[in-house]
């Protein structure tokens, strides 16, 4: 390999840094003060150049423009690795080939617009991702700009110093890669970004107008794929989009804690980051809704299959299930035929509006809005006819009763009689005409009466009422024991004052059909990691309620381990939620070495449904290893041994993985009571402390990554008894970026053979 003092460009390359970094300071100091300051800035930046360099001419008119605060965070954060690659590409339209340097944003010349560093995310910068030396083509502004690659060059930087160049051809197996995934998990979402390969180009670049699916297997950057195809969007709609109509839902706030940091390292700031519950809570305006703790996975778990867990789930699946849209459209149809008025709207005597016509507003002109919001704008129709309609009603009662009177005047000869008539249809033309403006004022209230005003609440209570309705609204794909059951689960509940989540997707269902979404719950493009672990009606109401199917939706069937409501396929997802979705599937794994990922495959293996086996990328290290505890007390101090000695070879991130949270708590007390070392317990709410020893189960493992990774078991151990056991197994496994280790009784505890060669 060659070093970086031996290529022949490291003077230039050297230099061209220099320059770029005392720019950077100038421009940086200017934005901080005022832009009348830029000359003074410059001259000091570069006061001990050599003016032969060529920078002084830099100096006579320089002008500078405002930056927003965005762009000077970003500038401020790269000054120390202000690019990472360069390519130079001869355009067949241009006479001189354009030297273009690329790094995670972009910094102009002030004095004449010239690009000194390119932004990753340009149309030109797909050329150091996907092209290759030799004839190419980029699209910018739906524009083809063909031409030749001719250097396609790669920078290490450290402290701000030029530590090695490396000239390439792809960005696919390189020593870049290479060595970024040797590297440690504690900086990897932040520093992927000279690495993106060419398969996870395509998807962060994927057509940003429609909706995505990304199957990917576990290590494949799925994460990593989500973050920068959200940076990438707003780098392509800046001008006319605002960070806070995108929004990230995460499996949960663990999850938001782990990605906070890459976020405005990629340039995303103020977007929505959520996890689906507080999403559904916030959108039903239900801040103090008694949620249910979402404990079935680990009810399946520590209580080993007991008929009632089982129960549990299964209903979990029928409620997430497409048999629940069915059950809640043919419901909503019963719930807006109770809207259907059996009269036509009167004013006293007066017939205003036919009830044929209301229902035909109800149900066809008016199908854009929720049904309560129709309701009150025709309410507003009908107010308005009486408007328009008053004066012509009051007068038709004064001329009846003005004719009345007028005919008395000219026929009755007997003056008292004339009088007392007279006097009598006056009384009655005032009463008459007190009678119409009462009607007025009160016949529409009073035509409204006969529809009902309940809230999401009860109309969600009402619908757990009777088996047979149930089955029937299923248009029978439920049994009526399954109706029963679910309606005795459901009513137990209830009395409780609970939810559960597989409750908030139908909620949110009835309540954006029925009420509708206020505006600030309403996003143009949604982000979910782990989509695999979402219902179908999930996604579904999702999609309803944010009124968009500008989705990126990224997951691994693989670590399904919540299938016992989840996904087992996308095939549903993709046909009847988003049928415009482009889907992909990415099998290359980045994270783990190859001595790894086979281990986790064999694994894998044991499932009675297949996966598509994921490769890892060629990059070794040890076989995983097999510990045993030994009984007693000094269990931990054999961990801890161990701990300090991956710690001493300069692995920064370490996470001790358990079946269950009931053994991570005992392992935790045991460290707590004996040992010697700081570890950290992590809960659904925890954050994940830098660079420390932390103890989670295997459920909060997923999407997480660490440098090393023990697997232990105290009373729990892996069975091939369930599909679940087996994916936890496969998800701790694939948590580790270098190393490996089981730490417990006996091999078979984690499914793997005895005789295992290592």
């Amino acid at each position: 390999m060659t070093t970086v003092h031996q290529h022949p460009d490291y003077n230039e390359e050297n230099q061209r840094l220099e320059y770029t970094k005392r720019y950077m300071e100038a421009v940086i100091k200017t934005a901080e003060t005022s832009k009348d300051n830029f000359q003074d800035n410059m001259k000091a930046a570069f006061k001990d150049v050599d003016s032969s360099l060529g920078y002084s001419s830099l100096l006579t008119n320089a002008r500078f423009f405002d930056m927003s605060k965005e762009e000077l965070s970003s500038l401020k954060k790269s000054r120390l690795k202000p690019y990472f690659a360069r390519i130079d590409f001869s355009r067949d339209d241009q006479p001189a080939e354009e030297v273009i340097y690329i790094g995670k944003t972009s910094l102009y010349s002030r004095e004449n617009q010239d690009q000194l560093i390119v932004d990753w995310r340009s149309p030109i910068a797909n050329l150091y991702y996907e092209g290759r030396l030799g004839d190419v083509s980029y699209v910018s502004n739906g524009e083809n700009f063909n031409g030749e690659l001719l250097l396609k060059r790669q920078f290490m930087m450290e402290r701000g110093l030029l530590t090695e160049i490396r000239d390439i051809d792809l960005t696919t197996n390189d020593q870049l890669l290479q060595e970024t995934l040797a590297g440690s998990a504690s900086n990897r979402l932040t520093e992927i970004v000279s690495t993106i390969q060419e398969e996870q180009n395509k998807v962060i670049r994927a057509d940003l107008n429609k909706p995505i699916i990304v199957q990917g297997g576990a290590g494949s950057g799925k994460t990593t794929i989500a973050l920068h195809r959200i940076s990438y969007f707003i780098f392509q709609y800046k001008e006319n989009f605002q960070p806070e109509q995108l929004m990230i839902i995460a499996p949960s706030n663990l999850f938001l804690d782990y990605i906070s940091e890459a976020l405005p390292e990629l340039g995303v700031e103020n977007i929505k980051q959520k996890t689906y519950e507080d999403y559904v809570i916030g959108a039903l305006q239900k801040e103090n809704i008694k949620l249910k703790k979402d404990d079935k996975l680990i009810q399946l778990l520590e209580k080993n299959h007991q008929k009632e867990t089982v129960h549990a789930l299964q209903i979990s699946k029928l409620k997430g299930s497409k048999v629940f849209q069915t059950i809640l459209n043919e419901y909503m149809k019963e719930i807006f035929l109770t809207f259907h008025p059996p009269t036509d709207f009167y004013v006293d005597k007066y017939r205003l509006y036919k009830s044929a016509r209301f229902v035909q507003l109800l149900e066809e002109d008016f199908y854009y809005l929720p049904l309560y919001k129709r309701i009150n704008k025709l309410r507003s129709i009908l107010q308005n006819e009486i408007k328009h309609k008053k004066k012509k009603m009051l007068e038709k009662i004064e001329m009846f009763y003005d004719d009345k009177i007028e005919r008395a005047l000219y026929q009755a000869k007997d003056p008292v009689k004339r009088k007392k008539y007279v006097s009598q249809a006056l009384d009655k033309k005032e009463a008459r005409l007190n009678e119409m403006k009462t009607a007025i004022k009160t016949s529409v209230a009073t035509y409204m009466k006969q529809f009902p005003k309940k809230n999401i609440w009860s109309y969600y209570k009402d619908l757990f009422q009777n088996p047979q309705q149930l089955v029937k609204r299923s248009h029978n794909q439920l049994t009526q024991v399954e109706a029963e059951n679910i309606i005795r689960y459901q009513q137990d509940l209830f009395k409780r004052r609970m939810y559960e989540r597989e409750d908030l997707a139908l909620l949110l269902y009835l309540q954006v059909h029925l009420f509708g979404i206020e505006k600030e719950w309403k996003v143009k493009n949604i982000v979910i990691d782990e989509a695999q672990d979402y219902t179908f009606m999930e996604l579904l109401s999702l999609k309803k309620a944010a009124d968009t199917d500008m989705f990126t939706l990224v997951g691994d069937l693989a670590q399904g381990i919540h299938s016992y409501r989840g996904l087992t396929s996308w095939e549903d997802v993709k046909a009847e939620i988003f049928p415009r979705a482009t889907y992909t599937e990415l099998q290359k794994s980045y994270r783990t070495t190859v001595e790894i990922m086979e281990a986790a495959n064999h694994i894998l293996k044991k499932l009675p449904y297949t996966f598509p086996e994921v490769k890892p990328v060629v990059r070794h290290g040890e076989h995983p290893q097999f510990i045993p505890s030994p009984e007693g007390k000094h269990y931990i101090n054999v961990l801890e041994a161990k701990l300090l000695k991956v710690k001493e070879e300069g692995f920064k991130t370490f996470a001790l993985i358990g079946k269950t949270m009931n053994d991570c708590m005992k392992l935790y007390q045991q460290f707590e009571k004996t040992g010697d070392m700081v570890v950290y317990l992590l809960g659904e709410h925890g954050q994940i402390p830098k660079e420390s020893v932390v103890i989670v189960p295997a459920y909060l493992a997923k999407g997480l990554e660490f440098d090393v990774v023990f697997i232990f078991s105290i009373d729990e151990v892996f069975t091939s008894k369930a599909p679940l056991e087996i994916q936890l197994l496969y998800v701790a496994m694939t948590r580790p970026l270098h190393r490996l280790y089981f730490y417990g009784n006996k091999k078979t505890d984690f499914l793997l053979e005895e005789d295992e060669g290592w």
